[in-house]
C-alpha cells in the first residue's frame, strides 16, 4: 500500500521532543538525589509543607534562621517565599501516607519524600529551555546538545536533587523569561496573560525578584511602542491577580500583614557589602566563581557575537533581567550563598545565561576550526559533568565543616563579636567563611574530590589529611576527625538495607528503559540549522 514503510527498510529516526526531555532528566535528578533529610535553610521549608497537609497551617515548630521573629499567634513561620513550601506538598502527601501504612519504616523515607517536588520542577527546567529554544528558530540539534549543557553541565543538575528552593526559583525565572520574549515578539492577549501569571509565579518564588521587573517593562515598552497599547496591558493585570493574591494571603496568614514578607526581618541589617567587591566574588572567587561551578557558561563568549546578530531582542531581555538581581544580590553581606555549592544565589540565571552557547551548535565549520569547537565543546561538557558529579557525591556541607575546622586550627579561630548578626551565632559570615570563598586550599570542588577519593577508599582522617589540600602550603596537620568521620556519600541508595549494588542495577535499568536514547541520538546526529540573518533594531522585528 502506497505510503506504508517498506518491509525491511529502517525505522525513521524519532524526533526529540520536550517530554523527552523531560524524561531523562527526570530519570538523572531521581537516581543521583541525594539521602540525607532536609536541613537548613530546607527545614522551614519542608516544615511548613508537614503543617498544611495535617494542619492546614504554615507554622513551623522552632525559628529558621535564628534571628526569625514570632509571627501571628506567636507561632514561628518560614520566611521563605510560597512556592518553596509549596513544591514540597505532593512528598509530604507521600510521606504521610506511607506513615500511615508503616510509622516505624516511613522516617527514613524521607530523604526521598522530600525530594520528590524539587527533582520533577528540576527536570522542567531543561524542558523548558529545550522549547525555548526550538520556539525561536533553533534546529533540535543545536538546542538538543546545549539541553545536555544546562541540564547535566552545569549546578541545575545539583540544585535540582536537592530540598532547597533554587531549583523552583530558577524554574519560575525560565518561565517569566519565555513569557517575556514570547508576548515581545507575538503581543497577543494570550501571551500578555501568560506573562502576568509568570510574574505572579516569580514574585512567589522569591521575593527579591521584584527588582528585574522594572528593566522586564521597560523592554516591552520599547520593543512594543506603535504595536499594543495600554489597553493591552489588561490581560497582563488579569494575569497577575491570582499570584498577588496567593503573595498577599500568605503574608497575611503569617505576620498579619499583607505587604510584610519576612525577609525584612532576617535581612536587616545585612544589605552593607561593597557592590564590587561581591560581583567579584561571585564571579571570579577560587571558592564562588560562577565559571568554576558551572563551565559551560564559559561557551556564552564565543556565542555571544552570533547571538547577538540572529536574538538581539533576547540578548537585551537577559541583560535587563538578570543584572539587577545580581547587583542586588552583590550588595548583600552574604553574596556566596552561605555553605551552597558554587553562587547559590546566580543559580537561577543559568539557563538564560547558557543561551549564546546554542550558537556554537548551529551550521559548524569545517575542517580544522571544527574540530577545534569540538574539543573545546567535549573538554567544557566533561568539566562540567565532573564538577556536578563532585558537588552531588556529598552534602554540601561535609566539605565545608572540615574546611573550616582546618581553618580554625591553622589560621586561628575568628573573633565574631563584629558581626552582621552579633550577638547571636553567624555561621555565614566573612569571619567563618573566608577560607572557603577567598583561600585556594580550600576549595570545594578540589575538597570534595580529596574526600571522594579517600572516602572510596576507606581511609581514616589521619591518613586523609596527610594530602588535603592544605598541605600544599603548610605542614600542620589538623585534627579533621569530626568532619571527615560524619562525611557519608550523599546518594539515597547508600541508605537500603541490602546495601548499593542491588539499588544501582535498578537504578541502571531504570535509566536504560525510561530514557528515549533513539531520540536523543537523532537530534545530536541530525544535520545543524542555517544560521539566520541579522536582526535589525527597529521595533517591528
Amino acid at each position: 500500500m502506497a505510503g506504508l514503510q517498506a518491509r525491511g527498510s529502517p525505522a525513521p529516526a524519532r524526533i526529540l521532543e520536550s517530554s523527552d526531555v523531560f524524561i531523562t532528566f527526570l530519570c538523572l535528578y531521581l537516581l543521583s538525589a541525594g539521602r540525607i533529610a532536609p536541613q537548613a535553610d530546607a527545614i522551614p521549608m519542608w516544615f511548613a509543607a508537614r503543617e498544611l497537609v495535617h494542619h492546614g497551617s504554615f507554622a513551623i515548630p522552632r525559628p529558621w534562621p535564628i534571628n526569625t521573629p514570632a509571627g501571628v499567634g506567636g507561632h514561628y513561620y518560614p520566611v521563605c517565599a510560597l512556592l518553596a513550601c509549596l513544591i514540597h506538598v505532593p512528598g509530604a502527601l507521600l510521606q504521610t501516607g506511607l506513615e500511615a501504612l508503616s510509622p516505624g519504616r516511613a522516617t527514613a523515607l524521607v530523604t526521598i519524600t522530600s525530594r520528590i517536588g524539587p527533582v520533577t520542577v528540576g527536570a522542567a527546567v531543561p524542558t523548558m529551555f529545550f522549547r525555548l529554544l526550538v520556539r525561536h528558530g533553533y534546529g533540535r540539534r543545536a538546542a538538543a546538545a546545549a539541553t545536555l549543557l544546562l541540564g547535566a553541565a552545569t549546578s541545575v543538575w545539583v540544585y535540582a536533587r536537592l530540598p532547597y528552593s533554587e531549583i523552583t526559583q530558577t524554574a519560575c525565572f525560565l518561565a517569566f523569561f519565555a513569557a517575556l520574549v514570547e508576548a515581545e515578539r507575538s503581543p497577543t492577549r494570550g501571551s500578555f496573560f501568560r506573562l502576568g501569571l509568570t510574574v505572579g509565579l516569580l514574585v512567589n518564588s522569591k521575593t527579591i525578584y521584584v527588582v528585574c521587573f522594572p528593566g522586564a517593562l521597560a523592554f516591552l515598552i520599547w520593543r512594543l511602542r506603535g504595536r499594543a497599547t495600554l489597553r493591552d496591558a489588561l490581560p497582563v493585570l488579569w494575569g497577575i491577580l491570582p499570584g498577588a493574591l496567593a503573595f498577599a494571603l500568605y503574608n497575611w496568614m503569617r505576620w498579619g500583614s499583607v505587604f510584610t514578607t519576612g525577609y525584612e526581618s532576617v535581612t536587616h541589617g545585612f544589605w552593607r557589602e561593597s557592590v564590587l567587591v561581591g560581583l567579584w566574588g561571585q564571579l571570579l572567587s577560587p571558592g564562588k566563581s560562577l565559571f568554576l561551578y558551572s563551565p559551560p557558561v564559559l561557551l556564552s563568549f564565543f556565542g555571544l557575537r552570533a547571538f547577538w546578530q540572529r536574538q538581539r531582542q533576547m540578548a537585551v531581555a537577559v541583560a535587563v533581567t538578570v543584572i539587577p538581581v545580581l547587583l542586588v544580590y552583590s550588595h548583600y553581606a552574604f553574596w556566596s550563598g552561605d555553605w551552597g555549592w558554587g553562587p547559590r544565589y546566580l543559580v537561577f540565571a543559568l539557563p538564560v545565561l547558557l543561551l549564546p552557547s546554542v550558537e556554537l551548535f548551529t551550521a559548524a565549520p569545517e575542517g580544522a576550526k571544527r574540530r577545534r569547537r569540538a574539543l573545546l565543546v567535549g573538554s567544557v561538557f566533561a568539566a562540567g559533568v565532573t564538577v556536578q558529579l563532585l558537588g552531588s557525591a556529598f552534602c554540601w556541607d561535609d566539605f565545608t565543616i572540615i574546611a573550616r575546622t582546618a581553618q580554625r586550627q591553622w589560621l586561628g579561630m575568628p573573633d565574631l563579636r563584629g558581626t552582621v548578626m552579633a550577638p547571636d551565632p553567624c555561621f555565614s559570615c566573612f569571619e567563618q567563611m573566608y577560607g572557603i570563598d577567598w583561600l585556594p586550599p580550600f576549595q570545594p570542588i578540589v575538597g570534595n574530590w580529596w574526600l571522594l577519593r579517600h572516602k572510596l577508599a576507606h581511609d581514616d582522617w589521619r591518613r586523609a589529611e596527610a594530602d588535603a589540600p592544605w598541605r600544599r602550603v603548610t605542614s600542620i596537620g589538623p585534627d579533621i576527625s569530626p568532619g571527615y568521620d560524619g562525611a557519608h556519600i550523599d546518594w539515597w541508595p547508600m541508605i537500603m538495607a541490602n546495601g548499593v549494588w542491588p539499588a544501582a542495577l535498578m537504578c541502571g535499568a531504570l535509566l536504560l528503559v525510561g530514557v528515549p536514547w533513539r531520540a536523543w541520538k537523532a537530534a545530536l546526529e541530525g544535520p545543524a540549522d542555517q544560521p539566520a540573518p541579522a536582526v535589525t533594531t527597529t521595533p517591528d522585528t
